[in-house]
């Protein structure tokens, strides 16, 4: 039986990461950042946080790296780390079942976030392969195989896999309250970016098809309501969610890289609440999400840049921000 959760024997964890949280990109920061001219020129002035010069376009992927490692030696249970990992992991073997079907080199669709080392994923044996892998993952590996060789859709892969990702995910953040949330939060988000995106398509029986054999299987919603708002269209959809707490994510004018903006930002607003708590879990989880949110941002940033874009119509791009 699994130790019940103490706030308490994350003290220590969390005075070190509260030290850490002022590193982190103010919101005035960012806007500064924004203002910049090029891609180049917010690179150098990113590389201020200490990012070396030969790897400056891996920055966002550096400093989430090195979270990673600095949470896992603080907290009394590296687990809670592997959470947010699992869905780099799950990136990952899809990337290498995929390029072993064409012939291709894995490597540069690796991302090495994961729990477990991209160069190692790429050199162990297969039964070494799984028994590294989290359970839902392993388990599900020789299915998406399977169903790979019976329908030819690449897509199987994508759907079987992330469904045991989310599943690992939930295993692990179980013990955790704010993990458990997040995680069924990120799971209800992606399903009703799937539907919304589904029924714009009109793609009818196709569509529906897509939504039961994509939508994730752990969040609030069951697969079958999901498949009735498909069925009755945007509206019931957005009528659906009104009394929900993603009330504000979808509405009819919106973009569909609006509505993924929203739910960014829900999530970034969920991950704020542990701003009010002093120790706990929550403390290095938070500040977890949010170096990925930092991560992400740089990225929107310097593909902006890398576009031409103005400060303004960059900074409606970025997410919310931690601080």
């Amino acid at each position: 039986m699994a130790a019940r959760y103490d706030p308490t024997a994350y003290l220590y964890a969390s005075a070190r990461i509260r030290a850490l949280e002022v590193r982190l990109t103010s919101k005035e920061q960012w806007s500064r950042l924004t203002e910049l001219h090029s891609a180049d020129e917010v690179l150098s002035a990113y590389a201020d946080k200490g990012v070396k010069d030969d790897r400056r376009e891996l920055a966002a992927e550096d400093a989430l790296r090195a979270a990673f490692a600095t949470v896992a030696e603080s907290v009394p249970d590296p687990a809670l780390v592997k959470f947010l990992q699992y869905p780099y992991d799950c990136n990952n073997i899809k990337a290498l079942e995929k390029c072993r079907i064409r012939g291709l080199d894995p490597t540069d669709l690796l991302i090495d976030l994961g729990s477990i080392p991209a160069n190692t994923l790429q050199t162990v044996s297969e039964n070494e392969l799984l028994a590294l892998l989290p359970a839902h993952m392993a388990a599900a590996l020789p299915l998406a195989r399977a169903a790979y060789d019976k329908t030819g859709d690449p897509q199987e892969i994508d759907f079987i896999l992330d469904k045991a990702s989310y599943a690992d995910m939930q295993a692990v953040a179980a013990p955790f309250p704010f993990a458990a949330m997040l995680v069924e939060a990120r799971a209800d988000l992606t399903n009703i970016l799937i539907c919304t995106r589904l029924i714009r398509m009109q793609a009818k029986d196709l569509g529906r098809s897509l939504l039961e054999r994509s939508a994730i299987p752990c969040g609030r919603f069951a697969v079958a309501t999901l498949l009735a708002w498909y069925d009755e269209g945007e509206e019931a959809l957005i009528g659906a969610l009104s009394g929900t707490p993603y009330a504000k994510i979808v509405d009819k004018d919106a973009t569909l890289s609006t509505i993924e903006k929203r739910a960014d930002d829900h999530v970034s607003a969920l991950v704020r609440r542990a701003k009010a708590v002093t120790f706990g879990a929550e403390v290095p989880i938070a500040y977890l999400m949010a170096i990925e949110n930092e991560s992400k941002n740089l990225r929107i940033l310097l593909a902006a840049k890398k576009a031409g874009l103005d400060g303004a119509a960059t900074r409606a791009r970025m997410r919310e921000h931690y601080v």
